[in-house]
């Protein structure tokens, strides 16, 4: 998420300048990966007034290859983040609290109206909508605004979403399949803080948290990433957390149900994210008529323990068909 709402999140770094960096390197074509920008138009606490606002003028230039550099939606923080106690949560942490909405508004009620209105004026302006949101109450209160907006505005396939969805209860997740909607999980976090989250959740929820294969079976086309910097992009060690939901400092299995295939984990970071991007027709798998960006790893994933795909060497990374690493020649 990049422009006037970044200014004070990491330093500034997701300021509108960090945007007119990118495109100054697409011009340049010196933009070595291809990138789909969410316009972030309000900060933390911001409102519908801060959406609109922000949005005027907040557009990439014609000149730039789509292809490499596109800013085809809109990026709005619904509420905090688990560990902090800040995601809006139905039942209470155990030390208290529910979390709240990061938006503008004196109390709850007003809380989530304003939430839904930033939605609907960023999907009636034509944009998709990527939402940050974590607790449970909070992503049903994103999705029940999604729908709401596409009722009001009726648009075909806006493909809006949520980023993280920790707590996705069932019925949003129906919700979301229903209408065409997607999450975009980070299951390297769950490796990462799983045996911290048993505190201050609570186990069960903790053992809920990133529910990959709930999502999956209800028929979303599961997203993952890394959140980065929050965890290395490392999509080897995205692929074990979600075959193995194990944390990364006791080995403690956290919600064994929630665990899904290989397929299911690769197409989280290839075919869905295509799709997620509006380009499933010249991107997302490797076959003639597409471009030629793809991965070869120095083994067989479907042979290799689980435990040991994350240390599986890259032989090869081609990217829009040139080879732009290759590890025998690395080595050297």
């Amino acid at each position: 998420g990049l422009g006037p709402g970044g200014a004070e999140i990491l330093g500034g770094g997701l300021d509108t300048g960090t945007l007119h960096a990118y495109v100054e390197l697409a011009r340049a074509g010196q933009l070595a990966s291809r990138v789909r920008v969410l316009l972030l138009p309000a900060p933390m606490g911001g409102s519908a007034a801060d959406v609109t606002t922000g949005l005027r003028g907040l557009a990439l230039p014609r000149d730039v290859d789509e292809r490499r550099l596109a800013a085809i939606g809109v990026k709005v923080f619904a509420d905090g983040v688990p560990p902090n106690e800040t995601a809006w949560m139905h039942e209470p942490y155990p030390g208290g609290g529910h979390g709240a909405l990061c938006v503008h508004g004196a109390d709850a009620g007003l809380k989530q109206a304003e939430l839904a209105e930033m939605i609907r004026v960023a999907h009636t302006a034509g944009y998709q909508l990527g939402v940050h949101v974590t607790g449970d109450r909070a992503i049903d209160a994103v999705v029940d605004a999604f729908v709401a907006a596409q009722r009001a505005h009726p648009r075909p396939d806006a493909r809006h979403y949520v980023i993280h969805g920790d707590f996705a209860s069932p019925g949003s997740l129906a919700k979301l399949a229903a209408h065409g909607y997607g999450i975009n999980m980070n299951p390297a976090i769950k490796w990462t803080i799983a045996d911290l989250m048993d505190d201050v959740v609570g186990r069960e929820r903790s053992d809920y948290q990133w529910p990959v294969r709930s999502a999956a079976e209800a028929g979303i086309p599961v997203c993952v990433g890394s959140d980065a910097p929050i965890t290395m992009p490392n999509w080897r060690q995205g692929v074990a957390a979600m075959l193995l939901r194990e944390s990364k400092a006791t080995g403690r299995v956290s919600g064994p149900d929630q665990r899904v295939s290989l397929e299911t984990a690769l197409r989280a970071y290839t075919v869905n994210p295509a799709r997620q991007d509006f380009a499933e027709e010249w991107k997302g798998t490797v076959e003639p008529g597409k471009v030629a960006d793809l991965c070869v790893v120095g083994g067989d994933l479907r042979a290799t323990d689980p435990h040991e795909i994350v240390d599986l060497p890259i032989d090869l990374t081609v990217f829009d068909g040139d080879i732009v690493f290759a590890r025998e020649s690395a080595d050297r």
